[in-house]
């Protein structure tokens, strides 16, 4: 008589779509900090910046306006909903020998924002609004190296500059602003900044921003971003991103009027 193999029967079908181990798992999580790893290493060889903290905190914080809150869709998260120190973040560079105007490269910024960014480290995909113009209401889906994806919404917009709100589920709390404004001294030179005031979203987010890749992360997207910023307009060599940060005093963030 045939001997019949007990156990469960494995098919072609169970052999593909098996679930993946613990072990592999790990792997794959280990492989993915490897990556982040890596990436910023190499950003930091290949990016020039200079960081420093801010030594006197500030007090002030721009307001949002009243109307990035009520457009139908997710809601915004505020700052003083998130966890962990009000963090006030600035990246800067300054672009000599331009002949654009601020509002051209402001312009252009809009135009490009889903490129600016390392796609390896923040994908940006516009995910509300037209693709070819920003507008007060946009949405942007943010796709980061980790579990750090999140949608922002432009909350204001004006001459020299707009500003993005994240909404509810990104990893932080609060605004980001973006501006060019002309040099004070040299005509044919402006300065491009990002400058964010945000909190952690909960503390388990804190706690991997204060101990793990993630602060680290931000900062290359943001040095790669201004960098080809001055690419776009055909600065060279690379300038060095100034960076500044500092915890906000005042941790109350109003969201306008």
């Amino acid at each position: 008589m045939r001997s019949r193999a007990r156990g469960r029967r494995v098919t072609r079908r169970s052999l593909l779509y098996r679930r993946p181990s613990s072990g592999a798992l790990l792997t794959l999580l280990l492989a993915a900090v490897g990556s982040v790893v890596i990436a910023v290493v190499w950003r930091r060889r290949a990016a020039p910046r200079q960081e420093h903290l801010d030594d006197a905190p500030s007090n002030v914080v721009p307001q949002v306006p009243v109307a990035a809150t009520i457009r139908p869709g997710a809601a915004i998260q505020v700052a003083d909903s998130g966890s962990g120190p009000l963090v006030h973040r600035r990246y800067e560079i300054e672009l000599q020998g331009v002949t654009l105007a601020p509002s051209e490269i402001l312009s252009l910024v809009q135009q490009h924002l889903t490129e600016l960014p390392p796609s390896a480290l923040a994908d940006f995909v516009k995910s509300r609004g037209a693709q070819t113009v920003l507008s007060v209401g946009d949405e942007y889906q943010i796709t980061m190296l980790g579990p750090w994806n999140g949608v922002v919404r432009v909350a204001d917009k004006g001459r020299d500059f707009f500003t993005l709100v994240t909404l509810d589920g990104h990893p932080e709390a609060g605004h980001i602003t973006f501006s060019v404004r002309h040099d004070a001294i040299r005509s044919d030179s402006c300065s491009v900044r990002v400058e964010s005031w945000a909190k952690a979203r909960d503390a388990l987010v804190n706690v991997a921003f204060r101990f793990g890749p993630g602060s680290q992360v931000q900062t290359e997207v943001w040095v790669t971003f201004l960098q080809r910023v001055a690419s776009l307009v055909g600065v060279a060599p690379l300038p060095s991103v100034q960076i500044s940060s500092e915890s906000v005093a005042n941790s109350g963030v109003p969201t306008g009027s």
